[in-house]
C-alpha cells in the first residue's frame, strides 16, 4: 500500500472499530494539524458511516511553544468557561470523541514546570465532569497516534524528515493491526483473548499483588469486588467501542490505600509536553511519601502536588513482556504505545468500571470502597523482562500470575 491507502485503511480502521461511529451520531476529533491527512480521511470515514456531524478541532504545536514562552501563568490558571461550557454539552449529548496523539513528545521540555503544573491542574478541574463520564463510558471515545516529522526523528534518530515520519507510520500500523489483511477481525480475535485472561483473573479474585523485579518491590491491594477489564469496552448505548488503539492490557483499578513499597519507571514518561525518566516512587499505605527523578524532576514534583489524589494509585495493568511493541524493540515516547509494551500503574483517578456496580456508585462511595478520585491519570511503565508478579488470596495463598516478564497463568 502507498502513504493515501495507507492513511485511509487506517483511518477507517479506527472509525469502524474504535469509535464505532452510529448513525446520526456526532463525532469530534482533536488533533494536531500535523496530523491533518488522517483527520481528513476520519471525517470521510465517519460521514460514510453515517455520522451527523464531524468536528474537528486542531492544535499547532510551535503555537503552543509560544504559549509557554510568552503567556503570564495566570493563563494556565483558568479554563474560559465557554471552553467548559462546550465539552459539557458534548457529554450531554453523547458525542463521540477521537483523539489524535501527534505532537511531538519532548514540545514542552523547555517550558516553565510551573506553567506546565497549572495547566494540568485547571484542566483537570475543568474537564471533570468529563473525565467521569469517561470513565464510565457514557458516550464513544478513543485514543490513537499519527506520526509527525520531529516524532519520527526521535524514535528514529538515524532517519530525518519524511523519511523518519513513514518509518513510525509503518510502526504504528503494525501495532494496531492495520497491516492486516481484515483489521477488523484481527481486532475481534485480539479482544476476546484479553477478554479471557481478563475473565480468569477475575475469577482468582486475589486480595493483592506483589510484584518484584530489579527497580520495583512492591505489594498493591485490590479492592473487594474489583473487576479485571479486557481491552473494548461497551458505551451507556451498548455500543462496542476500543477507547485505546493500541492496546495489549488487561487492567483493573487497585485499592489506592493498600500500596506499599517502591516501584521504578523502565521506560521514559512523556507528561505535559515533557519527559520524566529514571524515577522511583516509595508507597506508604497508598502515598507516595518519597521520590526521586534523573530527568523531570520538577515536573514529576508539580504533577504529584496536583491534588491529593495525585500521589495514589487509580490503575494497574498487566501486559507481557512479550508483546508485539515490547517485542519491536521501540521506544515511542509515547504512553499509548510504550504502556502496551509493559507492565504499569497509573497515578491519579480510578476507573468506576473496575469495580462491581461501581458505575452506579457516586463520588464518595467510590472512595469509600477504596477508587482514587483524582482530578489527574497518569500511567507510566514499570514492568520488563524480570518482573515477577504474585497473587494473594485472603487466605494467604501464593499463586504466580508473572515470572520474567510474561504470564504464567
Amino acid at each position: 500500500m502507498n502513504y493515501k491507502e495507507i492513511v485511509k485503511k487506517y483511518a477507517e480502521t479506527v472509525v469502524s472499530v474504535g469509535l464505532n461511529v452510529q448513525p446520526d451520531q456526532t463525532v469530534v476529533v482533536t488533533a494536531d494539524i500535523d496530523a491533518i491527512d488522517f483527520v481528513r480521511e476520519v471525517t470521510k470515514a465517519a460521514y460514510e458511516k453515517g455520522a451527523r456531524e464531524v468536528i474537528q478541532k486542531l492544535t499547532d504545536g510551535p503555537s503552543s511553544q509560544m504559549k509557554f514562552e510568552y503567556a503570564p501563568i495566570e493563563v494556565f490558571e483558568h479554563i474560559p468557561q465557554y471552553r467548559i461550557d462546550e465539552t459539557n454539552d458534548f457529554v450531554q449529548n453523547k458525542v463521540a470523541h477521537l483523539r489524535v496523539y501527534s505532537q511531538t513528545p519532548e514540545l514542552l521540555k523547555d517550558a516553565d514546570p510551573k506553567k506546565i503544573a497549572a495547566q494540568a491542574k485547571a484542566l483537570g478541574e475543568a474537564n471533570k465532569d468529563f473525565s467521569r463520564a469517561v470513565g464510565r463510558y457514557d458516550f464513544s471515545w478513543c485514543i490513537v497516534g499519527f506520526p509527525n516529522d520531529k516524532w519520527g526523528e526521535l524514535v528514529f534518530p538515524e532517519l530525518k524528515g519524511e523519511d523518519a515520519k513513514l518509518k513510525l507510520l509503518e510502526a504504528m500500523i503494525k501495532a494496531v493491526r492495520v497491516d492486516q489483511d481484515d483489521p477488523v477481525a484481527a481486532w475481534k480475535l485480539h479482544n476476546e483473548t484479553l477478554n479471557k485472561k481478563a475473565q480468569q483473573l477475575n475469577e482468582k479474585a486475589y486480595d493483592k499483588l506483589h510484584y518484584k523485579s530489579s527497580t520495583t518491590d512492591v505489594e498493591i491491594g485490590l479492592t473487594k469486588g474489583h473487576v479485571w477489564l479486557g481491552a473494548s469496552a461497551i458505551n451507556s448505548d451498548g455500543v462496542e467501542i476500543q477507547v485505546n488503539m493500541p492496546t495489549e492490557e488487561v487492567f483493573t483499578s487497585p485499592d489506592y490505600r493498600r500500596v506499599n513499597g517502591v516501584i521504578g519507571n523502565t521506560r521514559p514518561l512523556a507528561y505535559q509536553g515533557a519527559i520524566i525518566d529514571d524515577f522511583k516512587l516509595t508507597f506508604k499505605d497508598g502515598v507516595v511519601t518519597d521520590f526521586e527523578a534523573g530527568v523531570g524532576y520538577d515536573v514529576l514534583k508539580n504533577m504529584l502536588n496536583n491534588d491529593e489524589g495525585a500521589r495514589r494509585l487509580g490503575e494497574i495493568a498487566l501486559v507481557p513482556d512479550d508483546s508485539p511493541i515490547s517485542n519491536s524493540g521501540i521506544l515511542y515516547y509515547n504512553t499509548l504505545y510504550d504502556e502496551n509494551a509493559s507492565c504499569h500503574v497509573a497515578l491519579g483517578r480510578s476507573f468506576p468500571n473496575a469495580i462491581k456496580d461501581g458505575k452506579s456508585l457516586s463520588k464518595e462511595e467510590l472512595m469509600d470502597k477504596g477508587l482514587n478520585q483524582s482530578m489527574i491519570h497518569v500511567d507510566f511503565m514499570m514492568g520488563g523482562s524480570d518482573l515477577s508478579i504474585d497473587g494473594i488470596k485472603e487466605d494467604g495463598t501464593v499463586e504466580p500470575v508473572f515470572r520474567d516478564g510474561n504470564w504464567v497463568i
